[in-house]
């Protein structure tokens, strides 16, 4: 639990935050790791991430916020007074008050604002803290901290950027959070291509159509005219700091310029907008399209269309109104059983435990690979084999990405999710709405009922969660309408 001294000093949040439960899990799912290292650009949302899990974290936790006037002795008393220890007068004294307070996760914000001697400090604490303890650090800049060497002493994890990226179903929830039609996937896929999943253009984007009372059609362009001048003073602010060579670099390559990739490569590291994909450093899109110079702009990339996935009901797996033809029934349960995995992938040992659990290993290996062949083929015949990389790879672990494939399944599990929280809460109204959201998007049965022994487990979890859901709306109308009979 986060102790009282902490919570209430906890950032406010947006009032349409919805809980990513793909990010609160990583940070769970490695919560014995000595240092978990949240490391992003501005805007990625690592604070929102930090305060969400200091919410509801594994275990004793305190969170604190540095910045620039951050000293050594004001480190040790924040951390101090987050956990209800006395004032230590040396970090060894800190130490010694951990030793006899249980597990613990120390919640540390702003980390690359801090003086250099600060974040020294908290680099020995990574190794010197006793066992019970384990750290949670939020930084801009990756190389705060020896991330690589602790990576592989086994000491350290890194959530970065793209793991941060909102996908095509986070970006739903929260579209439908702020009371705006979710209901084109489309328009929310191509919002998620054009923002990259980056927490602060994408949620800009559709908080200012909501307030605005339009739909997701166009929302990041005309959110990108509306915003360009407070977009520019937010990359001043971002470079306000950093050395004055590298910032005029960041300003030459989002104006449109060459840069040598040592300078790519250390813009990266230092969280400046700048992303390693395929083989090649880029600018963000969003802050690349903010230039200062009359330099011609780079043709727009075209946007890719996402999969409307309908796995209630019989299957239906469409791309701009085409239908995948699936060659085999097999290949259809494969691809629901990667749909409804937590990233949306499997490794291939797990997929010939779920679907060749009896079989002769080499003869299900090659079942297997036979799938692969003929489910690459029907999602090529869709969207033809140039992009085909771009929505689903093959390789010791097929993977779908999310960001382009829009599923019913994954909504109804979020908004079941979410309800569970909201009654936890006493936040009935909520509850409701997810409730019956849910219920909503599942009136048949999870495949038509031809639910595969390998999707048995999520098909009962699924069915639970909906049968509460039921109940309580039920119950819930009922209450309402006795009290209507009471009242007239």
């Amino acid at each position: 639990m986060l102790d009282a001294t902490s919570r209430a000093k906890l950032p406010k949040l947006a009032p349409d935050t919805i809980r990513r439960e793909r990010i609160t899990g990583w940070l769970s799912d490695h919560a014995d790791v000595p240092l978990r290292l949240i490391a992003a650009p501005c805007g990625s949302g690592k604070t929102t991430a930090l305060v969400t899990y200091a919410a509801a974290p594994c275990h004793r936790a305190g969170y604190v916020s540095l910045d620039v006037d951050t000293t050594l002795d004001g480190l040790r008393s924040r951390i101090a007074r987050a956990f209800g220890f006395a004032e230590p007068h040396d970090d060894e004294a800190l130490m010694c008050a951990f030793e006899d307070a249980g597990r613990c996760e120390v919640l540390v914000d702003e980390v690359d604002r801090a003086p250099e001697p600060v974040r020294a400090a908290l680099r020995r604490f990574v190794y010197e803290a006793p066992d019970n303890v384990t750290f949670v650090y939020a930084t801009r800049a990756r190389d705060v901290v020896d991330s690589t060497r602790l990576i592989s002493l086994g000491l350290g994890a890194v959530l970065d950027a793209d793991r941060l990226a909102f996908t095509t179903e986070e970006a739903t929830r929260l579209a439908e959070a702020a009371r705006i039609d979710a209901s084109d996937e489309r328009e929310i896929g191509r919002l998620v291509h054009d923002t990259e999943g980056w927490a602060f253009a994408l949620c800009s984007a559709i908080r200012e159509s909501a307030s605005l009372g339009r739909s997701l059609d166009g929302a990041f362009d005309r959110w990108r005219r509306t915003n360009a001048r407070f977009m520019r003073r937010f990359i001043d602010d971002a470079l306000a700091d950093e050395d004055p060579v590298l910032s005029g670099a960041a300003r030459k390559l989002f104006d449109g310029e060459q840069v040598d990739e040592t300078t790519l490569d250390r813009l990266e590291q230092r969280g400046l907008f700048v992303r390693w994909t395929d083989g090649t450093y880029r600018p963000y899109r969003a802050v690349a399209r903010v230039t200062r110079t009359a330099a011609a702009p780079a043709a727009p990339a075209r946007a890719l269309t996402p999969f409307t996935v309908r796995l209630f009901g019989k299957s239906d797996v469409r791309i701009e109104g085409q239908r995948v033809a699936w060659f085999r029934r097999r290949d259809a349960q494969i691809f629901a059983f990667l749909a409804l995995q937590p990233q949306g992938r499997a490794r291939r040992e797990t997929l010939l435990r779920a679907f060749w659990p009896e079989a002769d290993r080499q003869l299900a290996a090659q079942s297997l690979r036979s799938a692969c062949s003929t489910m690459r083929r029907s999602l090529a015949a869709a969207v033809g084999y140039a992009d085909l990389s771009h929505y689903v790879a093959f390789g010791d672990e097929i993977a779908l990405n999310l960001d382009l494939f829009a599923i019913d399944a994954r909504r109804v599990r979020a908004h079941l999710r979410d309800a569970e929280t909201a009654w936890s809460a006493g936040d009935v109204l909520t509850a409701m709405e997810h409730d019956r959201a849910a219920l909503r998007l599942s009136r048949e049965e999870l495949l038509d009922g031809d639910v595969p022994p390998a999707l048995a487990g999520v098909a009962a979890e699924l069915n639970a969660g909906l049968t509460r859901a039921s109940s309580r709306t039920t119950d819930t109308d009922e209450e309402e309408r006795r009290h209507l009979v009471a009242v007239s």
